[in-house]
């Protein structure tokens, strides 16, 4: 391992020289992937509070970065070509006779997650990509935060690395995170960046949300854009927030109703109820567009 944390090391103190005689290329190429658990705490339509894990993707070299869910990408990249759809098609013609006798919506193959963050530190921006509810999708750019931390003295060992404990409040919330000085990249999960080290571990105050890294390893995997970008609406992010967030309490209940109704069962007694107001202080990552 250490050996191993050694040669990363190297590579990510040459990175900066090696970048300048590059060429720029259409998709950059990562110099690491980190692969993260995301733990979500969630209203789910009629159902009330539910929770969920989450495959995301962090590929980073020290310019640029792109933060994906894996599963989600391969079901877009299908839908992107006539012989990918065809192929999910086939996909679905399998497991159909059972989600019809069991009522088992698990078993389709679905997105697991649906947000996308590119970051650029050449130029200093954030384009964000998003599922809003139903069939609508939104982006938007927003500036490069530079984020206030407060680096405090705790550390632990994540994946073999030393890591040190820092905190900063982002559009809403409170983050605790824990960062690894060894692998100077200012990277980490979703938005969050800016510390001397990469960000391996993350978790906001009220614990609905939380990222944990579970493999680091060297990669030239390139950062290709998202598939189907002309279905994403530009958008302001706060606009994109509030649009979820109407989604989320007026229309997912609807959601497994007209799915059954798809498969002949007329839908669930309780497929319209309303969600509580009891449960409206579980919210996304960023809530600062209620103000």
């Amino acid at each position: 391992m250490k050996a191993i944390k050694n040669v990363l090391f190297l590579i990510l103190m040459l990175m900066p020289i090696s970048s300048m005689a590059k060429k720029k290329v259409e998709n950059p190429q990562a110099e690491i992937m980190v692969s993260y658990n995301y733990h979500e705490i969630f209203v789910r339509g009629g159902d009330g509070i539910a929770e969920r894990d989450y495959e995301f993707i962090l590929l980073t070299n020290a310019e640029q970065s792109k933060f994906y869910p894996p599963i989600s990408e391969y079901l877009d990249s299908l839908d992107s070509t006539p012989s990918g759809r065809a192929q999910y098609k086939q996909m679905l013609s399998v497991v159909m006779p059972e989600v019809v006798r069991t009522k088992n919506y698990s078993l389709v193959p679905s997105k697991k997650g649906h947000v996308y963050v590119f970051k650029n530190r050449q130029e200093s921006v954030v384009n964000v990509y998003d599922f809003i509810g139903l069939s609508e999708f939104g982006c938007y750019e927003e500036p490069l935060a530079e984020m206030v931390w407060t680096v405090g003295d705790s550390t632990k060992s994540i994946l073999g690395y030393e890591c040190i404990v820092a905190h900063t409040d982002y559009h809403g919330r409170h983050w605790t995170v824990w960062f690894a000085p060894e692998i100077p990249l200012q990277e980490g999960p979703w938005k969050l960046c800016g510390l001397p080290g990469l960000i391996l571990e993350a978790c906001e105050s009220s614990g609905q949300h939380s990222f944990t890294a579970t493999g680091i390893e060297l990669s030239k995997k390139e950062m290709t854009p998202v598939y189907l970008l002309s279905k994403y609406e530009k958008l302001e992010r706060k606009e994109l927030l509030k649009r979820q967030r109407y989604n989320r309490d007026n229309q997912e209940t609807l959601t497994h109703a007209a799915f059954d109704n798809m498969l002949g069962g007329g839908g669930s007694a309780n497929a319209r109820k309303p969600v509580e107001r009891l449960i409206t202080d579980i919210d996304f990552l960023e809530t600062d567009y209620r103000k």
